[in-house]
């Protein structure tokens, strides 16, 4: 028997056009598991036949090639009983009027014949690019290269690891420091009194560098010793009290940090260079010529 085509993840967008959902039915709060009540059962063999549409047959692993396709996020929801069933719901479907369109002799059609052309074109286009871009490679050797040549763009300033807590007025501000000096916990003032988002996390936010935050707060921030705590500080945003865990001094992103982002953007610059070079070479060599410059659109 004849087995179906793969290339069928045109099936899942069918699926989507048609508002196909995968929500399951609600799930009292006194149920069981599903993993107690109901175990999964065992998916099939991949080369179990799901389905037969005349000659040709559908199998387990043709669901699953579909599902391939896909992104991780869109694979796993389909990746279930239901979607599955589903996705061979829908082949299904798409082999019916396949056969019904050979039967219609739809490919004797000149307007199939235009978009067959259309996507023989757009097929050889591609992968010409792929195979342009087959051999291109970035070594780690060259990326450490770029790295040693290009130290100020991994250049790291200063910071500073600073908690704060934020009040309206200057006379809760200086409330708040009292009770902090009285023995309060500085993470549990600013729980008990900061409007910041930040509170939830006893008023840490995290490691700073200049030009982070707004001067007043920065100029006091980046003053402090390590464990000193602020007087109140007015900003835009209310009054601060505000305390310095920790500094990091200026220094420079380790190789292994930016290895991989370094190969991503010389990759990059590389495939750029050479698309530009052949493109340029083949203009030349096939005999371009614009006609007319005039590509305004029509009104």
């Amino acid at each position: 028997m004849k087995r179906i085509s793969a290339c069928a993840s045109a099936a899942i967008m069918v699926l989507a056009a048609c508002g196909f959902a995968l929500a399951e039915a609600p799930v009292s709060p006194d149920a069981a598991p599903a993993a107690v009540t109901a175990p999964s059962p065992a998916r099939p063999a991949p080369e179990t036949v799901l389905a037969k549409v005349g000659d040709r047959e559908i199998r387990e692993k043709d669901v699953d090639d579909i599902l391939a396709t896909l992104d991780p996020q869109r694979a796993a929801m389909y990746d279930t009983e239901r979607g599955r069933k589903a996705v061979l719901d829908e082949v299904i479907t798409m082999e019916v009027f396949s056969l019904w369109g050979k039967e219609n002799d739809v490919e004797k059609d000149p307007e199939f014949s235009r978009a067959l052309d259309a996507m023989r074109k757009d097929l050889v286009r591609s992968f010409a690019v792929k195979r342009l871009f087959r051999d291109v490679a970035v070594s780690d050797q060259d990326a450490k290269m770029f790295y040693d040549k290009n130290q100020s763009a991994f250049a790291v300033p200063e910071s500073v690891k600073v908690s704060h807590v934020l009040v309206k007025e200057e006379a809760e501000a200086k409330k708040v420091l009292d009770e902090i000096k009285g023995g309060l916990a500085f993470e549990e003032a600013a729980k008990k009194y900061s409007s910041c988002p930040s509170k939830e996390q006893g008023g840490d936010l995290g490691y700073i560098q200049k030009g982070q935050t707004v001067p007043e707060f920065e100029t006091v921030a980046f003053a402090l010793k390590k464990d000193e705590m602020s007087a109140p500080v007015k900003t835009q945003f209310g009054w601060h009290v505000i305390k310095l865990f920790d500094r990091k001094a200026p220094g420079t992103k380790p190789f292994a940090d930016v290895k991989d982002e370094i190969k991503t953007e010389l990759l990059k610059d590389k495939k750029t260079k050479l698309y530009t070079d052949e493109v340029a070479k083949l203009r030349e060599k096939y005999k371009v010529e614009v006609v007319s410059a005039d590509v305004a659109p029509k009104k």
